[in-house]
């Protein structure tokens, strides 16, 4: 009885071993596997670089410069849309490439006329695209709920009045979000909630200065 009983325990060990192996191999994602999401967006509002309009002087007549108002710029909170697709270097490891869409308000406070005009504000659409790339981090075991990080740099381009006036810019990223799976297997759907900080620099802004923009995302996954 006892070689009976023994035997039969290595094979249900090797059994629940196996089925073990194959849950894991089975419940996240393989090297070489491709991830695509799409969804909405949302990035906080910017105060850009203000600047005075200045009348400049005549030296030969003794005539200094004039500063005629003052212009104070800035984007208001928008809502977009987002498309990223990733390709996992290891099951924890991927690659990832997207491009983000949105149409902000430009907004511009004239104050401080010269001729004491009344202070009066102009707003105009101006369609902004953010191509990027990042490296995702993703941690504990492949399940049904991962955690992930990413960091990475992209390019802005902002575009007014059809294509006349294009500014661009560089753009770094961190963010932090969740990924929650549906189903098990290679092959699988899934909602991805993200958040973090961008970094910009340039497009519609007077002056080179970087700014710090908070954005988050929610998107719908598929992997495969």
């Amino acid at each position: 009885m006892r070689p009976l009983i023994l035997v039969a325990t290595l094979l249900l060990g090797g059994a629940s071993e196996a089925a073990a192996q194959l849950y894991v191999g089975s419940g996240g994602p393989r090297r070489g596997a491709v991830e695509i999401s799409g969804g909405g967006m949302w990035s906080a509002g910017q105060d850009l670089a203000s600047r005075d309009a200045v009348l400049t002087g005549n030296p030969g007549a003794g005539l200094s410069t004039v500063d005629l108002f003052r212009s104070e710029p800035s984007l208001d909170p928008v809502i977009g849309a987002q498309v990223l697709v990733g390709v996992y270097v290891t099951r924890a490891l991927a690659i990832e490439g997207g491009v983000q869409f949105s149409r902000p308000t430009l907004s511009v406070r004239l104050s401080d006329d010269f001729e004491d005009a009344p202070d009066v504000t102009a707003t105009t659409a101006i369609t902004q695209y953010l191509f990027t790339g990042s490296v995702l981090y993703h941690f504990g075991r492949p399940g049904r709920i991962s955690p992930f990080v990413a960091a990475g740099g992209g390019h802005l381009r902002d575009v007014h009045t059809g294509n006349e006036l294009v500014e661009t810019g560089t753009e770094y990223h961190g963010k932090l979000g969740v990924k929650i799976w549906a189903g098990e297997g290679r092959r699988r759907f899934g909602i991805r909630a993200e958040g973090g900080l961008s970094m910009r620099n340039g497009g519609f802004n007077f002056d080179e200065d970087r700014r710090v923009v908070p954005t988050a995302a929610l998107s719908l996954a598929y992997l495969f």
